[in-house]
C-alpha cells in the first residue's frame, strides 16, 4: 500500500503554518537505528532491526533479478505497531500491514504482520518500480506487488493466493462450495462407499458472500485502492486487491513480468498516460463481466489455496458437521469418525478436513463443547 504524496504549498505564509502543524503530527521514529549500505532500519530494539535488515539483504537482489525496470534508492524501513506516517493513523491505513511513502523514501512495516517477509517484499516492489510501471492503471500496481511478494516468499504464497483469489470471488458474486459429510468408513479414495454400499451422508451447497459483493471489476482500472487517500471500506479494498492480483497473475503466468511491462512500454510509445483497460483484459483473457472474473478466480484456486480458505472460514465446516448430526440423529460420539469433503463448484479443487488435523481437532472439540453446554442449559431449565 502507498501513501498519497504530500502536497507542498510554499507561496503563502498560512501554508508555512500548516506545514509546521503537519510536521508536529508526524510519527516519532523508532528508537533503535541500524544503518546499512542503502538505507536504515528503525525498530524497537537492535534484534528486531537486524532481523529486518537480513530480510532486506535477501529480498532486494532477488526482486531486482525478477522484475525489469527496477532499482533501489536509499530508503528507511520503520517497524511500527501500526504502520503510519502520522502519530494518529488515519482510518484508511489502520488495517494496512505495510505502507510505502515515495515522498519520504520510507517503508512502514507492522511488526504484527501476518507474514512480515511477504509484506516487506510487497512494499519493496513499490519502492523499486521504475518509471515505465507508472502507466499501470488503478489498482494494478497492488496486484503486481502482491504477485512479486508471493514469488519471492514461497512459504506465504498459498495463503496470499487464497486471500486474494477468494476476495476477487467475494467481490463478484461469492465463493460457491460443495460440502459433503459422512462416516470415514464410507469414504474411499474414489469417493464411493468402501464396502460397495451406496454413499450416504449429508451434503450442502454453500455460498460465501462478502461485504463488497456487486463490485464492477472494471473499477479495478479506475480506483487506486492502495493509496491511503482512497476512501474505501476494508471489504471493498480487499476486493480490488484480489481483482488486481487475478489480472496480473493471468498475464504473468502466460507472458512473464516482461509481458506485463511490455503493455506499459507500448502505452508509452503511443503517448498514453495509462495502459488501456482493454489491453489488460485481452492479455489476461478476461472480459468486463463480473461472472468471468469470479469463475477465473475460482478456477485459479488449487488444493493448497482451498485448504487455506477452509482455515480462513472454518465456521461453514462446523455448521456442516452439525447439519449432519441434526439430519441423521447421530450422537456426538460419531463426530471424530466423520470426514468432510470440500470442493469448489466453479473450480476443480477438492480437499478433505482430514488434511488439516489441527483444525479438525479444534472443530470437533468446539462442536462437542457447544452440544454439551446446550444439554446442560436445557437440563437446568427443566
Amino acid at each position: 500500500m502507498k501513501t498519497a504524496p504530500l502536497t507542498k504549498h510554499l507561496a503563502f505564509p498560512a501554508a508555512g503554518v500548516a506545514g509546521v502543524l503537519l510536521l508536529s503530527c508526524m510519527a516519532a521514529p523508532p528508537s533503535s537505528v541500524l544503518a546499512f549500505d542503502g538505507g536504515r532500519v528503525l525498530a524497537a530494539d537492535p534484534t528486531e532491526a537486524e532481523q529486518v535488515e537480513l530480510l532486506l539483504a535477501k529480498l532486494q537482489p532477488e526482486l531486482l533479478g525478477l522484475l525489469p525496470d527496477t532499482a533501489f534508492e536509499d530508503l528507511d524501513v520503520w517497524i511500527q505497531d501500526t504502520p503510519s506516517l502520522y502519530s494518529n493513523p488515519t482510518e484508511a491505513s489502520t488495517d494496512a500491514e505495510g505502507l510505502w511513502s515515495p515522498t519520504h523514501q520510507r517503508i512502514m512495516l507492522s511488526r504484527h504482520a501476518d507474514h512480515i517477509e511477504r509484506t516487506l517484499a510487497h512494499e519493496l516492489t513499490h519502492a523499486a518500480l521504475g518509471e515505465s510501471w507508472g502507466l499501470l492503471p488503478g489498482s494494478m500496481e497492488e496486484g503486481l506487488a502482491d504477485h512479486v511478494s508471493g514469488s519471492l516468499c514461497e512459504s506465504g504464497a498459498s495463503r496470499l493466493r487464497a486471500g486474494r483469489l477468494s476476495s476477487a470471488c467475494l467481490a463478484t458474486g461469492g465463493v460457491s462450495i460443495q460440502v459433503d459429510v459422512m462416516p470415514r468408513t464410507h469414504m474411499a479414495s474414489t469417493g464411493k462407499a468402501s464396502n460397495g454400499e451406496a454413499r450416504t451422508g449429508w451434503s450442502a451447497s454453500i455460498r460465501l458472500k462478502g461485504e463488497a459483493e456487486g463490485t464492477d471489476p472494471m473499477d479495478v482500472f479506475r480506483l487506486a485502492a492502495g493509496l491511503s487517500s482512497t476512501r474505501l471500506e476494508s471489504g471493498a479494498k480487499r476486493g480490488f486487491y484480489g481483482l488486481a492480483y487475478l489480472a496480473v497473475s493471468r498475464i504473468v503466468d502466460r507472458d512473464g513480468y516482461s509481458g506485463l511491462q511490455a503493455l506499459c512500454l507500448e502505452a508509452t510509445e503511443q503517448g498514453l498516460s495509462r495502459v488501456p483497460s482493454s489491453w489488460i483484459l485481452d492479455a489476461a483473457d478476461l472480459d468486463a463481466e463480473a461472472a468471468s472474473w469470479r469463475r477465473a478466480a475460482a478456477d485459479a484456486m488449487g488444493e493448497a489455496e482451498l485448504l487455506e480458505l477452509v482455515r480462513m472460514y472454518p465456521s461453514f465446516i462446523s455448521d456442516s458437521i452439525e447439519g449432519y448430526l441434526s439430519s441423521t440423529g447421530a450422537s456426538l460420539d460419531v463426530i471424530p469418525e466423520l470426514e468432510v469433503e470440500i470442493s469448489l463448484r466453479e473450480g476443480t479443487a477438492q480437499v478433505r478436513l482430514s488434511q488439516l488435523p489441527v483444525l479438525r481437532e479444534q472443530l470437533v472439540a468446539d462442536i462437542t463443547r457447544r452440544h454439551v453446554d446446550t444439554l446442560r442449559l436445557a437440563s437446568a431449565h427443566r
